[in-house]
């Protein structure tokens, strides 16, 4: 069951630790309560506490200033080294909240950093016996007087690895380079540039439960177009995940790409165009547009925040316009900015500067909530420097209203209403041909040539997509083309998806001469992958709409909007529903799929609408927001990047740290964003008031509960018996661990000589902090699929022989908590009778929670012995771990009165890779008598 994260004080939290992370099962946050205790005790429970979806351990604590002794003697500087031995005091005091069991060898060595008002903040990464753990670190923080203020981050407790490397560095770099190479298309001339190896929690970045990897972190590229971050589990050899390196969207030196379609293209780094000190402007519009907005957001962080450049230490901005690549698009590498042309006006040219930021402070993770912080963070800079340049289009800039779209603003949007893997309302782009606006209830979608470029571009079978919504891929034809062709085979409507950009949307234009008189609307290239993968699988479905909705003529909060190759505005941070983006956690705009990197440029709709309103205030979602303006907003949401917020901070993340740094801020008089001087803006506390209602507002703190992560077990079983008594026939609840209860009979059978011997066993620490004893088969996480180390086999756990009463319709009923390798490893049960044969309890004979799925068979590669056979396997939706439900089974179809049966609960497992295991509890064969 997903875990909500919230902030709270100590009170609730010692009440709530029920919410304590399932994947730490085996005890790894023992120490939480502990530690809560006294800092409740210390604070007067004060203090305040916000737990972390993935890990169930703190990640914001906020201390009570009671508690806050202050390392400055009078009249005196706080001292350095005082503040490092406050800090490692509070960390050994208190880091049982973060799941820390020995702060001196599971913390690096601090670093320390200095703000402008005196602040001290110290950095510890997270190790694991010598290995980094992967977006994981933990920050202290002091004020100015010298006292310890908040502590917070992200620490994976729990970890349990053999931290020796079955596979080398090089076999990972080559797995990877492999993978990447594949996944481009072309034979890309890419090496790994950096591998290392470290410890990988699954699920960090998107906020869920997890397992733990002893993985090589492989940086896959060519400095140039190429970056991928593949985690390659240094075990089993399996890809865990990756993360893009280029941040795609819309220092000082300047190249000329050339319109080169190989990148960089020929000039860099050899020949600048332009370099630092020479004349400016240069006479050409797309590399002077670029040069001067890469001054404007160096300039901004200079003077507003004191930052020298992205790295904090003057690192050159090198920027490339005229690249014929990827177009039309814009993207930071990790090493330049390059522009395709009609991109490089001044919000997308600092929107790009702005990753290169975002790496270096907070370095979100490219995935899910960070991910779409670090989009969202793109945009709110890129915003920024457009609000205070004075150059490019920045009139009309008419105040805005929530739910009225800018003039600029297409309303228009494909949803697609089935199947739920992909469903929802997807960015589209429209066309000048047919009809203008236009709403499409939902029809069968059918794809038309799907995958080849000239799909439709000739005359298709009459009749052949009568009523239907035809998606064709676009091509070597017109647009209005392959829609009139479709029209002409009876389509109701067309869908057209991109096949460049990934995430851009086009406009379409029509070809002389062709009328089309049905819907069209184009997709992009990410989201027409998708529609094909399903339309592969099963029926898809899909609305259409473009409406006239109510607009006015105004630019403010428009990004992109001077850029030509993308037709205007692609983003509107104040109305982020008006390009299909969702303005809070709960718009059903929101993205839940594994698409886009979890939604990152979707659901960084969120984070951009919460500074767009709390700069110029508004009602929203119930709230009613007094604008706090740009310089204020800007300070604070700086500081929340550069100081509190980590690669894995999301949404609950980002609220606690604008909080935080508004607190911090408060009476500060800030310097101005374009001179750096005093400003004369100081924020009270009424500001904070309304970064806190435009939290709510945005809901930065409400888990995304319309993604409808659905749990294996539902929780709402029937009664165990429709009349009548229940009557236990035989009963297991497994307290008092092995020395009581059923005689159990333990075996495993093993596929190959390699196989690990290992049986289920009575396990105490149970998942969900449920209470007592349960009986628990491990899906084991080791093996290699390989000859030498194939685990292939299974764990049987075998009933004492049961004779059925007279007159008995005997049921079977067990609790169970399942989180295996999905379709690979999972659970069954099964029954004997009189002494005959194993057979399986079918699913049809589950009153309650029956099987969720079939194992993968063994022609499609499974070589677990239970290959094809219906099963528990898997996780709960949206995690990798499971939650308790309780199973109902009618034992009537295989044993009536006086027979003899036994049961049989199987795990079985694969060659390799396994996440936590099967836990059973409650164990019932039983009658209902009258």
């Amino acid at each position: 069951m997903a875990r909500t994260t919230m902030q709270m004080s100590l009170i609730s939290v010692l009440v709530g630790l029920a919410l304590a992370s399932q994947a730490q099962a085996q005890g790894s946050l023992s120490g939480q309560s502990e530690a809560l205790a006294r800092l409740a005790n210390a604070s007067g429970g004060s203090a305040q506490v916000s737990l972390h979806s993935a890990t169930g351990a703190a990640r914001f604590v906020r201390l009570a200033a009671a508690m806050r002794p202050s390392t400055k003697a009078r009249g005196v500087a706080p001292d350095d080294s005082a503040m490092m031995a406050s800090s490692a005091q509070f960390l050994a005091d208190y880091g049982g909240l973060f799941g820390i069991t020995s702060a001196g060898s599971e913390l690096g060595v601090a670093a320390m950093a200095k703000d402008r008002q005196g602040g001290t903040h110290l950095t510890y990464k997270q190790l694991y016996q010598g290995l980094p753990v992967f977006g994981a670190e933990l920050k202290t923080h002091f004020d100015a007087a010298g006292s310890l203020t908040v502590a917070n981050g992200t620490f994976v407790p729990g970890i349990a690895l053999n931290a020796r490397p079955a596979r080398t560095a090089d076999e990972a770099g080559k797995t990877a380079i492999t993978m990447v190479k594949a996944s481009a298309g072309r034979a890309a001339k890419i090496a790994a540039l950096q591998i290392t190896l470290m410890v990988y929690r699954e699920g960090l970045a998107k906020g869920v439960e997890g397992a733990n990897h002893l993985a090589w972190q492989v940086e896959v590229g060519n400095r140039i177009d190429v970056r991928e971050f593949v985690y390659v589990d240094a075990h089993t050899g399996k890809i865990i995940d990756t993360i893009t390196g280029i941040h795609e969207a819309k220092n000082r030196r300047a190249f000329d790409g050339a319109g080169s379609a190989t990148a960089p293209g020929p000039n860099y780094p050899g020949t600048p165009f332009w370099v630092e000190g020479q004349n400016f402007p240069t006479g050409l519009a797309e590399a002077d547009n670029m040069i001067a907005a890469s001054s404007d957001i160096y300039d901004l962080f200079k003077f507003a925040f004191g930052r020298d450049s992205f790295d904090g230490n003057g690192a050159t901005m090198d920027s490339i316009y005229n690249r014929g690549y990827g177009c039309p698009n814009a993207s930071w590498n990790g090493t330049f900015i390059s522009f395709c042309p009609g991109t490089t006006t001044d919000d997308i040219t600092a929107h790009e500067w702005a990753h290169a930021y975002t790496q270096y402070t907070d370095n979100l993770i490219y995935q899910w909530q960070p991910g779409a912080l670090n989009e969202a963070y793109s945009d709110i800079w890129g915003e920024t420097v457009d609000r205070i340049n004075g150059r490019g289009t920045d009139t009309p800039n008419t105040p805005r209203v929530a739910g009225v779209c800018a003039v600029d603003t297409t309303p228009s949007g494909v949803t697609i209403t089935a199947p739920g893997a992909i469903a929802g309302l997807k960015p589209s782009g429209t066309a000048t041909f047919g009809p203008q606006t236009f709403t499409l209830s939902s029809r069968t979608v059918t794809g038309v040539g799907v995958g080849t470029t000239n799909a439709a571009c000739a005359a298709l079978p009459a009749n052949s997509l009568t009523g239907q919504i035809a998606f064709i891929d676009r091509g070597t034809c017109g647009f209005s083309v392959k829609a009139k062709n479709a029209e002409d085979a009876g389509a109701a409507a067309v869908i057209i998806g991109n096949n460049t950009g990934g995430t851009v949307v086009v406009n379409m234009a029509a070809t002389a001469g062709v009328t089309v008189t049905i819907p069209t609307l184009s997709v992009t290239q990410n989201d027409g992958t998708a529609i094909k993968a399903q339309l592969a699988l099963t029926a898809v479905t899909a609305s259409m709409t473009r409406l006239a909705l109510p607009t006015y003529d105004t630019v403010r909060w428009l990004l992109g909007e001077d850029s030509t190759a993308f037709g205007g505005a692609i983003r509107d941070m104040y109305n982020p529903t008006c390009y299909g983006d969702p303005g809070k956690v709960s718009d059903a705009q929101y993205a839940c799929s594994t698409a886009d990197s979890g939604g990152v440029h979707f659901n960084s709709g969120v984070a951009n609408h919460g500074y767009a309103l709390v700069v110029d205030g508004g009602t929203y979602n119930g709230q009613s927001i007094t604008a706090i303006g740009l310089t204020k907003a800007a300070h604070i949401y700086y500081r929340a990047q550069s100081v509190y917020q980590g690669p894995t901070s999301g949404f609950p993340d980002h609220a606690d740290a604008l909080a935080q740094s508004c607190t911090d801020l408060t009476g500060v008089n800030l310097p101005s964003l374009t001179t750096g001087l005093p400003s004369g803006e100081v924020i009270a506390a009424t500001d904070c008031a309304q970064l806190a209602k435009t939290a709510l507002a945005v809901e930065l703190r409400t888990p995304p509960t319309q993604c409808n992560f659905i749990p294996m077990l539902a929780k709402s079983p029937p009664a165990l018996c429709d009349t009548g008594t229940v009557t236990s026939i035989l009963s297991d609840n497994f307290e008092g661990g092995k020395r009581t209860g059923v005689k159990w009979l333990l075996s495993h059978a093993g596929a190959t000589a390699d196989y690990t011997a290992r049986d289920w066993g009575v396990a105490k620490a149970l998942p969900g902090n449920r209470p007592g004893f349960a009986i628990f088969a491990v899906d084991y996480t080791g093996g290699t699929c390989a000859v030498g180390g194939d685990q292939s086999g299974v764990m049987h756990l075998d009933s004492p022989e049961i004779t059925i009463p007279a007159g008995a319709t005997p049921k079977l009923t067990f609790d169970h908590w399942m989180a295996s390798e999905v379709g690979f490893d999972g659970g069954n049960v099964k029954i004997s009778v009189n002494g005959g044969a194993w057979q399986l309890v079918k699913a049809v004979d589950f009153i309650y929670n029956a099987y969720n799925t079939a194992l993968t068979t063994a022609a499609a590669g499974n070589t677990n012995p239970m290959a094809g056979e219906p099963a528990f396997s898997g996780a709960d939706g949206g995690s990798v771990t499971g939650s308790w439900g309780r199973s109902i089974v009618n034992l009537a179809p295989y044993a009536v009165a006086t027979d003899k049966v036994r049961l049989r609960f199987d795990l079985g497992t694969d060659g390799c890779g396994g996440t936590f295991g099967w836990y059973l509890d409650d164990v019932m064969v039983y009658q209902c008598k009258p």
